[in-house]
């Protein structure tokens, strides 16, 4: 998706640091845990005390190992955080977990339903770790890319605030018709209008987000943007132009799907500079 994310880091660390590599072995005890219940259901016992300390022992024994293995594969977090398919992490839990139900099918044997009930229940932590895991690979990434001492320009803007007031407008509608979804089913039992209004979650919390103020910044690399609790760097390869509207500085991408970087101007501190910054190596439209 992004072409710097194919080249090499500036600079790899020797091995990844104790949290990463704590993380990392969550991870993989969420994801291959159930299948020790699935063992020790089919072979061992179907006893559903036994099947919990087992489950308690896989998890801290997988996560153990898992950290200790990882702690000592030079520059992994760089090389995950260097490739978009890393998000691929993510969604693996959830193919697990029909890996999980098709195993326990197949074997059709006393204790396996509780293997089951396990792998069900650590599949949404296994996704969320995940993406935590991904969004850590991106940041060191990230670090290991950037030279702090080259970094051109910095500034913070977000979108003009019309248009973020419109977002948070439309944010709070899709709220509030899912709390009204909500008290409707509760009062009428209207099952279906709940479970559509759902759907409304997700998009109401992006529109909320979308156009709040970020962090750039312009490094001989690429453009960096730096979000709450992650840092992503794009190449300048991957951008068209730059304009300069009445009230909005935009960085347009090459893909022609991609909503353009907007930067409201009477968010900088100095205008010229981020100017000057972009027109060092993008193209004035």
């Amino acid at each position: 998706m992004h072409e710097q994310f194919r080249r090499p880091a500036r600079q790899l660390p020797d091995r990844p640091d104790t949290f990463f590599a704590f993380v990392a072995g969550l991870y993989a005890a969420a994801l291959l845990s159930p299948f020790v219940v699935i063992g020790l259901g089919a072979w061992v016992t179907g006893d559903a005390g036994g099947l919990y300390i087992g489950l308690l022992v896989a998890i801290t024994v997988i996560t153990g190992l898992s950290s200790w293995g990882v702690s000592r594969w030079h520059g992994l977090p760089e090389r995950l955080g260097a490739t978009p398919l890393a998000w691929g992490l993510a969604l693996l839990p959830v193919l697990v977990l029909v890996g999980h139900f098709a195993f326990v099918a197949h074997m059709n044997a006393a204790g396996t339903d509780g293997a089951a009930v396990a792998g069900f229940l650590l599949a949404l932590p296994g996704m969320l770790v995940g993406i935590g895991l991904v969004t850590m690979a991106r940041n060191r990434y990230s670090a290991a890319l950037v030279d702090e001492d080259a970094v051109e320009c910095e500034w913070k803007a977000g979108w003009p605030e019309p248009q973020r007031q419109r977002m948070q407008y439309a944010s709070i509608a899709g709220m509030l018709l899912l709390v009204g979804a909500m008290a409707v089913d509760a009062l009428w039992n209207v099952d279906w209008l709940f479970t559509v209004a759902q759907f409304l979650f997700a998009p109401a919390i992006v529109l909320g987000n979308l156009g709040q103020q970020r962090t750039y910044r312009a490094t001989p690399v690429g453009l960096e943007r730096r979000y709450p609790a992650s840092r992503y760097v794009y190449g300048w390869d991957d951008f068209e132009s730059y304009a300069v509207t009445d009230e909005t500085i935009v960085v347009r991408w090459r893909a022609w799907w991609r909503p353009a970087i907007r930067c409201a101007r009477a968010d900088l501190d100095d205008e010229d500079a981020v100017v000057d910054a972009l027109a060092a190596h993008l193209q004035r439209a």
